[in-house]
């Protein structure tokens, strides 16, 4: 499964997220929506809303999954890493 993990470096909620993801050192994606604006309407496209953090989650064969809500993001990343 490949993991993108939409955010903002200013997002406290986005840390957070950030902060389990290396802890547990997981493979994920980074996408900074403060660098790039275009990620704006990529997020709004896939996930239906512009909110971070969001967690894509992204498997073949499979329909993609987009994760919102920090606590929903970690307690995924806990349960599967």
């Amino acid at each position: 499964m490949k993991l993108t993990l939409y955010h903002m470096g200013h997002c406290p909620y986005c840390k957070r997220v950030i902060k389990v993801i290396q802890s547990r050192h997981i493979g994920v994606t980074y996408k900074d929506l403060d660098v790039y604006d275009k990620l704006r309407k990529e997020l709004m496209a896939g996930g239906g809303k512009v909110q971070v953090p969001c967690l894509l989650m992204t498997e073949k064969g499979k329909r993609d999954q987009w994760l919102y809500e920090s606590q929903d993001i970690i307690h995924f990343l806990k349960q599967h890493y």
